[in-house]
């Protein structure tokens, strides 16, 4: 009988996919099959956004599942490189609303091989504008989405300078409608919660507060403790067990991008580590022979958000859950892999909390 009920929510999940395919992807496949060395059109990229005022964060290597894969002959070879950006005129856009909107300051950019080819993909900003403002009243939501309409664009055409490939700017999964994205509703039900930042304060909790008496200075201390306590991170043994990584660097969380809202007051971390994008990208990607890491089209779901910032007379941060960061991400893996994998993320909330403040939070 419960097999059958999880079968019978895996459907009506698979269902409610297909219903609104013609919605907003969380990410878009700008151009599809480029030949050529991934270097070399990595830095074409790099040149393209320089010189259209986006400041690059970071620029370097994903990690495949080939790094989770004890037999060698599963191995795809492929490689995955991803650009973190900012651009300052869409940094005061978002925190014209509030600092706490700088969460979705970081613009992901990527590239990675595949049997046909060399594809580029980003995040796309007004999907995730979409659920990260949908706390606002209407009349402020609509401006925000029509600005990341306008904002993404600019972007695409931007990046279709290259010659290189087919020009596609087509919606990825996983797609969501309009008016769910807008009401917030809920892709995994009973297991997640509603898809926004801000309405449900579990999705996006407060993980450490303090007294701030010090302004400005009393941020920085607090941004420089917890980059410290990065940089001394150890995995407990239930992360160092969870799955096969073939070195203990692996499970270090590291330092992909940073910046500060406007005014100085906010600041935004992004963290990740090679073994949660390799398993990530694994459970997501519907293996064939010729394919064996089809998952990597996820890329751009890295790195996790951390937000430090002054409110009031507190310092707090904050970052996502990670059953519901999964869900915004990796919806399209589906119920089955979400069953499959369900206490990876409770394990992700205990390291990334470690990692962060030097404990398992309890404000959580």
């Amino acid at each position: 009988m419960k097999r059958s009920f999880l079968s019978a929510i895996f459907i009506v999940s698979l269902f409610c996919a297909n219903i609104i395919a013609q919605g907003h992807g969380m990410y878009t496949l700008v151009r599809a099959d480029m030949k050529g060395n991934i270097e070399n059109l990595g830095n074409q990229v790099k040149t393209i956004l320089e010189s259209n005022n986006f400041n690059i964060l970071y620029y370097g290597d994903v990690a495949t599942p080939d790094l989770v894969r004890e037999d060698k002959e599963d191995i795809c070879g492929n490689k995955a490189k991803l650009f973190v950006v900012s651009n300052d005129e869409y940094i005061k856009m978002l925190t014209s609303y509030g600092n706490k909107y700088l969460v979705a300051g970081f613009l992901r950019i990527g590239l990675y091989q595949t049997p046909k080819g060399i594809q580029l993909i980003i995040t796309d900003p007004e999907t995730i504008n979409r659920i990260v403002f949908n706390d606002l009243d209407v009349t402020k939501y609509n401006n925000v989405v029509n600005k990341s309409i306008k904002f993404k664009n600019n972007l695409l055409n931007d990046l279709n300078v290259l010659t290189a490939g087919t020009k596609m700017n087509k919606e990825m999964e996983p797609i969501r409608s309009a008016e769910d994205l807008r009401e917030a509703s809920k892709d995994m039900f009973m297991m997640v919660g509603h898809m926004t930042l801000f309405q449900d304060t579990d999705q996006f909790p407060v993980i450490y507060m303090e007294k701030n008496t010090t302004g400005k200075a009393g941020l920085k201390n607090l941004i420089d403790k917890t980059l410290g306590n990065i940089s001394k991170f150890k995995p407990n043994q239930d992360d160092v067990e969870y799955r096969w990584t073939s070195s203990p660097s692996d499970l270090n969380w590291e330092i992909k991008a940073q910046m500060y809202s406007p005014d100085s007051t906010a600041y935004l971390l992004g963290i990740s580590r090679k073994r949660t994008e390799a398993i990530s990208f694994k459970i997501v990607g519907d293996e064939t022979e010729t394919n064996k890491c089809p998952g990597i089209d996820h890329l751009c779901a890295f790195p996790v958000e951390v937000l430090i910032m002054m409110k009031g007379d507190q310092l707090i941060i904050q970052t996502q859950r990670e059953m519901f960061r999964m869900d915004m991400y990796f919806w399209d893996a589906g119920m089955g892999a979400f069953m499959s994998h369900a206490n990876m993320p409770s394990m992700l909330d205990d390291s990334i909390d470690r990692a962060l403040i030097g404990h398992i939070s309890d404000l959580r």
